[in-house]
């Protein structure tokens, strides 16, 4: 649960000042009283939806919204990779690049001990990251075409 700090208090970590927000968990709430308040949040739970013309709604923060655009556009592959390079061109190289490395990271560890070939190590790791829609531009990277993300 998110409190805000009211009093300044000391922890094993430090202090903690005054108007900072924090996590604790609900059983700290009364022993911390006076010293922090709840905080009770407006946000309804996110929410994402496709409109007719396949255009990508939200309202609300996700965690995980490349997650989201997959379980939306399931039977349409293509309106799927639409979506998850729009939202890729979104961040950053450096971003883009992290995703890459995760990927990358997994599916050699799935080729080392999982015994896959790399071709399906990739595939295995991308479905597990959400990228499935992406193994066209893994392959148009790797032939030197950095095309399908603009920075």
């Amino acid at each position: 649960m998110k409190a805000r700090v009211i009093e300044p208090f000391q922890t094993k970590k430090g202090l903690i000042p005054a108007g900072r927000i924090i996590e604790i968990p609900p059983e700290l709430l009364e022993k911390l009283q006076g010293k922090v308040e709840k905080i009770h949040s407006l946000v309804a739970e996110p929410e994402a939806w496709l409109t007719e013309s396949g255009e990508l709604r939200t309202r609300g923060a996700f965690d995980n919204l490349a997650a989201v655009i997959v379980l939306l556009t399931a039977e349409n592959l293509s309106l799927q990779r639409e979506l998850l390079i729009r939202h890729c061109q979104a961040y950053d190289r450096r971003h883009i690049g992290r995703l890459w490395e995760e990927w990358e990271e997994r599916a050699a560890i799935m080729e080392h001990d999982g015994g896959l070939s790399r071709e399906e190590a990739e595939y295995q790791a991308a479905s597990r990251l959400h990228l499935l829609a992406f193994m066209d531009i893994r392959a148009a990277a790797r032939s030197g075409n950095r095309g399908f993300i603009n920075t």
